[in-house]
């Protein structure tokens, strides 16, 4: 394996960012910083990508994994699975199956399966074998085809769609046929914009319960429907809490559903469920320093277990560290295991436990 960071020879930092003159074709590459390879990227197996990863190039591998932006100004090409933890900026991208928990936008995709917790936008053709699906909205500037099927809240082609099952490969509240030029991808993000303005009005009332109602009943899987009921009662009982006695509050569970919530794509500017988040930490925060013996973390299943673990490995740097650090003892207590035990045993693996 070889490992690019801060101490790499050869390179040089520019506004927090590691520059790479040239990519040495390897097995496999992990870049344990944010970094901008100036060249093509050919590697055999994985790569990994900790941070940011931008590539001025072509990047040919079988398998990547980037845990912040990436972005690649040429062809991405990549045999097995993508993995983006943000979003996704490309000229030209094929894999087996990507995976955006923000939005991609390129000039041309294809691929088995995509999965974008934000918009799809694409410049000119989206080519999809099994499924290509969104939270939001999906804009092809010329047409999607395929074996496949699309689905999100808004579809806009501006060919008609010419995927082999024809409009019933359409999954979504709204498919729209509006011809226009091949546009840039980047030119056409205010068209999703103008699309989303039922929410940038929620966004603007602070009403969440109706910006969570329109999502369920947009929801194409059950999973997601359920996802956003669930979502809809945790707010409603944060807000009451807050408003009817925060200071009774012992069940620092609450925190880590609406942080769960809060710091989603889905609640991206929203000021409510920022204002509900920064309440329930502060309160936290304060009972660590005068009751933590009396702090409790109620997990109902191991499912809800897993997913608690999952929101503070992933948002938990958000979080007051003193209560973040109480709510992962307490969630492993659940299972009666000590703190200290679990975490000598991370260490011993080098797992990262906060993201």
């Amino acid at each position: 394996m070889r490992t690019y960071d801060d101490k790499t020879k050869g390179i040089s930092e520019s506004n927090g960012r590691f520059i790479l003159p040239v990519f040495t074709p390897c097995d496999e590459a992990i870049f344990k910083a944010s970094y901008i390879i100036a060249s093509n990227i050919k590697c055999n197996g994985k790569i990994t990508a900790l941070f940011d990863m931008t590539v001025l190039g072509n990047l040919e591998a079988a398998e990547l994994e980037v845990k912040g932006r990436f972005i690649c100004t040429g062809k991405c090409e990549v045999s097995g699975a993508i993995i983006v933890q943000n979003d996704i900026w490309v000229e030209d991208i094929r894999a087996k199956s990507i995976e955006t928990h923000d939005r991609i936008i390129a000039q041309e995709i294809g691929t088995s399966t995509l999965n974008a917790d934000g918009n799809i936008i694409v410049g000119k053709i989206l080519a999809v074998e099994k499924l290509a699906k969104s939270a939001k909205n999906i804009l092809c500037g010329e047409t999607a085809y395929g074996a496949g099927e699309v689905a999100a809240n808004v579809v806009i082609t501006g060919e008609p769609i010419d995927l082999d099952k024809g409009l019933e490969a359409v999954i979504a509240n709204r498919y729209l046929h509006a011809p226009t030029t091949t546009a840039s991808a980047s030119t056409v993000v205010p068209t999703v914009d103008i699309i989303s303005q039922k929410t940038t009005e929620l966004i603007k009332t602070g009403n969440w319960f109706a910006y969570l109602e329109l999502l369920t009943k947009s929801a194409i899987c059950e999973e997601d429907m359920l996802k956003f009921k669930r979502w809809s009662e945790i707010l409603s009982e944060a807000d009451n809490i807050i408003r009817n006695g925060i200071d009774r509050c012992k069940n620092v569970g609450i925190l880590i559903w609406v942080t769960e919530i809060a710091k989603s794509n889905y609640f991206v500017d929203w000021s409510t469920t920022d204002m509900l988040f920064d309440a329930l930490n502060i309160h936290f925060a304060k009972l660590v320093q005068s009751d933590k013996s009396n702090i409790t973390c109620l997990i109902k299943n191991f499912r809800e277990w897993l997913q608690a673990l999952y929101v503070l490995n992933r948002f938990g740097k958000s979080m007051d560290t003193a209560v973040r650090d109480l709510a992962f003892e307490l969630i492993y207590s659940n299972l009666g295991l000590k703190a200290k035990f679990v975490s000598d045993r991370l260490n011993e693996k080098r797992w990262t436990v906060h993201g």
